[in-house]
């Protein structure tokens, strides 16, 4: 029969999973726009008349052949994980969160203010205090293009774009008079800044657990960082909240016709979002500077839409983009001391890795749909067959009864 050729197809899709499937591909789709990546970086690397290996080599020897590395890297690595955790969730809701930055900054200020005014608390207990009291003012910053939206309609990307520049203005109040530092140093000149935090309310460094230098500030918020992405991973695929908002994603209409309250739901991702935002900046002020700067680090926020990028929005796969973003910010520094290649060489690697990543993403995704679509088609029709040959058997014996009655018949006459 024309169908028998089809059967081997259709046990062979059967028998592997759809995830197992689609795993496969991101794999073959990561290494194949790293292969590229490395390929067009090399090209660049030769004009500037350096040996590819030679700088590849002191990447990876400055980023992970040792402890004091592996340390860096990580640190660099925990804010980008929440920043992108926070950039996915609103994104599997088919919203567009530019407002990391101006939410972590916010809530760098609140959680500036807990240090200083909650000081008494035990340090434990100041320590969760503050870590709380970041995650509300991220999630109030957050709140306000999450209740634009879903009561006037205003596009998200608009409103948290001003809420950035706002927010700016607001930290730069705040450490210049309710926040500015009281408890200078006699005779000494000190940025502008706020007083330094109680040691207690300090998270610890743990780097020299694992022999890193106290200078890579590893603390164990990267754990908190993987912990949360763990927990977005189990919000997004096994709860109804989940559910409902990858269906808003997809398709608000079916979606609504369906009966899920999408306006309900955007306001939830938002804050969501808004909470993890606002760990975003716990690195430098509780585990690398002891207290808010005016100099502190910026546009984590905005890198953190590249990560998400690099890790298709996967919260497992953020943790994995991060610790690769990581790997080649600390490049910078072999860049400096061992080659002639100039530092900006890092930024275009890390543009050209965005790039071939959305892409062979893209290619790999239809063509993961197409194939499933045609094992689907060749299921269906093995089916049909297979529902013509069980008819086409019924009809055989009561045709030759029907026969040999009329043959007996005419016998008889």
């Amino acid at each position: 029969m024309a169908t028998d050729g089809l059967a081997p197809l259709v046990s062979a899709a059967r028998s592997r999973p759809a995830w197992l499937e689609g795993l496969a591909g991101q794999l073959l789709a990561l290494l194949a726009s790293l292969g590229i990546a490395l390929i067009a970086g090399s090209l660049l690397i030769i004009a500037y008349g350096e040996s590819p290996i030679a700088v590849y080599s002191s990447i990876l020897r400055y980023s992970v052949e040792s402890a004091d590395g592996i340390g860096y890297v990580l640190a660099i690595a925990t804010p980008l994980i929440f920043s992108a955790l926070a950039v996915a969730v609103c994104f599997k809701g088919g919203m567009f969160n530019i407002g990391v930055e101006g939410q972590y900054l916010v809530a760098m200020v609140t959680a500036a203010w807990a240090e200083i005014e909650l000081g008494f608390l035990p340090g434990p207990i100041l320590v969760v205090v503050v870590l709380i009291a970041a995650m509300l003012g991220g999630m109030i910053w957050a709140a306000i293009p999450g209740i634009l939206k879903v009561k006037t309609g205003a596009h998200e990307v608009v409103t948290t774009i001003m809420l950035n520049g706002i927010a700016v203005s607001l930290l730069a109040w705040a450490i210049n008079f309710p926040l500015k530092f009281s408890n200078a140093p006699p005779g000494q000149n000190v940025d502008l800044r706020t007083d330094q935090f109680p040691e207690g309310g300090l998270i610890g460094d743990i780097g020299h657990y694992f022999g890193a230098t106290p200078g890579a500030h590893l603390s164990w918020l990267f754990f908190m960082a993987v912990g949360a992405a763990v927990v977005v991973w189990f919000l997004i695929r096994r709860t109804r909240l989940g559910y409902e908002a990858r269906a808003v994603g997809s398709s608000p209409g079916s979606a609504k016709a369906g009966g899920v309250s999408i306006g309900s739901i955007q306001l939830r991702l938002f804050l969501i979002s808004g909470a993890l935002a606002g760990l975003v900046g716990m690195q430098q002020i509780l585990a690398d500077r002891g207290y808010l700067p005016q100099n502190y680090v910026v546009y984590l926020g905005f890198t953190g839409i590249a990560v998400a990028f690099l890790g298709q929005n996967n919260p497992i796969g953020i943790i994995f983009a991060a610790i690769l973003w990581g790997i080649l910010s600390r490049g910078e520094v072999a860049l400096q001391i061992e080659s002639e290649v100039p530092r900006e060489f890092i930024i275009i690697l890390q543009g050209i890795l965005i790039l071939t990543v959305v892409i062979t993403y893209q290619i790999a995704k239809r063509r993961l749909a197409a194939r499933q679509l045609q094992r689907a088609g060749a299921a269906g029709e093995l089916e049909d067959s297979a529902g013509s040959d069980e008819d086409a058997g019924a009809q055989g014996p009561e045709i030759t009864g029907r026969e040999a009655f009329k043959g007996a018949g005419e016998g008889g006459v």
